[in-house]
C-alpha cells in the first residue's frame, strides 16, 4: 500500500509549549517550524519570527506577520486567515500591508497640533506679534491637550465642541467663541492643504452659550449730555479732507 506524501497542510501544528521550549539555533538561515496554510516560525539567534509564504500573480513572496512573543500563535494564525482572504479577493497581502502603514504614516504627520503649528506659521504675518502670542497660548492651553493628538481628519464636531465647552465652563465664554473660530480657520487651511474633508466647525453653530452683552452707563447729568452732543456736533461739522 502507497504511503501519502505529507503535504503542507498535513503538518502538525504548532502549540504553544512548544514555541516556548524552542531554543535559537546557530544556523545562518534559521529553523522553520511549519503550522500549516503557508505560516511558520522561523527561528534564529536574534529571536522568533512569523511567516507567511504565498504565491501572488505567480510569483512566489513572504509576509511577515510579527515576532514572537509579541505575536502569540493565535494572533498569527488569525493574521494569516486575514492574509489568505485578501488574496481570495485579488490583493496583494505584502502590498496591503505597506499601504496601511503609509496611510497610518499620514495620519500621524496630520494631527491637528502640527496642522495648527503650520497655520500660525504661514499667518504670522497678518497679525501683530501679542496677537500670535495669544492665539498659541490658547491654543496649547485649552485646544491641544483635547485634540492636538488626533489626526485632523478624524476630528468630529463634539471634539472640537468638548474643548470649547471647557473655556465656556470656567466663564470665558468670548474666548470659547473667539477660539472656535480660530480653528475653523485651521480646519479651513487643512482642507486647503489636503489634511482635511471639511472645516467640521461650521456643525457647532449655536453650540455655545452667546456672549453677555455689556451695558454701558448712560449720561444723566444734563450738562454732560450737553457736552457730549456738542462733541458730535463738532465732529460731524469737521470739513471734508481733500483727495489729492
Amino acid at each position: 500500500m502507497l504511503k501519502k506524501v505529507p503535504s503542507r497542510e498535513d503538518v502538525t501544528a504548532l502549540t504553544d509549549t512548544f514555541i516556548k521550549n524552542l531554543k535559537a539555533t546557530d544556523k545562518p538561515t534559521g529553523t522553520k517550524h511549519p503550522d500549516g496554510g503557508g505560516m511558520y516560525l522561523l527561528v534564529k539567534q536574534s529571536g522568533k519570527y512569523w511567516r507567511l509564504d504565498y504565491r501572488y500573480l505567480s510569483k512566489r513572496k513572504t509576509l511577515a506577520l510579527g515576532v514572537y512573543p509579541t505575536v502569540s500563535l493565535a494572533k498569527a494564525r488569525k493574521r494569516r486567515e486575514e492574509a489568505r482572504v485578501l488574496l481570495s479577493e485579488g490583493i496583494d497581502p505584502s502590498q496591503a500591508k505597506r499601504d496601511d502603514r503609509q496611510a497610518r504614516q499620514d495620519l500621524a504627520a496630520n494631527t491637528f497640533e502640527l496642522i495648527a503649528r503650520d497655520w500660525l506659521l504661514k499667518t504670522k504675518a497678518t497679525r501683530v506679534e501679542s496677537t500670535q502670542g495669544k492665539l498659541t497660548t490658547w491654543l496649547e492651553k485649552d485646544i491641544f491637550p483635547t485634540i492636538g493628538n488626533k489626526p485632523v481628519s478624524t476630528i468630529k464636531p463634539r471634539d472640537v465642541l468638548q474643548a470649547v465647552q471647557k473655556m465656556e465652563a470656567r466663564g470665558a465664554i468670548e474666548t470659547a467663541h473667539r477660539i472656535k473660530q480660530i480653528c475653523g480657520q485651521i480646519f479651513r487651511y487643512a482642507v486647503a492643504t489636503g489634511g482635511a474633508e471639511r472645516d467640521v466647525t461650521a456643525d457647532l453653530k449655536g453650540a455655545i452659550a452667546p456672549v453677555p452683552k455689556t451695558h454701558y452707563a448712560a449720561i444723566t447729568e444734563p450738562k454732560l449730555a450737553g457736552e457730549l452732543l456738542r462733541a458730535i456736533h463738532g465732529f460731524l461739522d469737521m470739513p471734508t479732507p481733500r483727495q489729492h
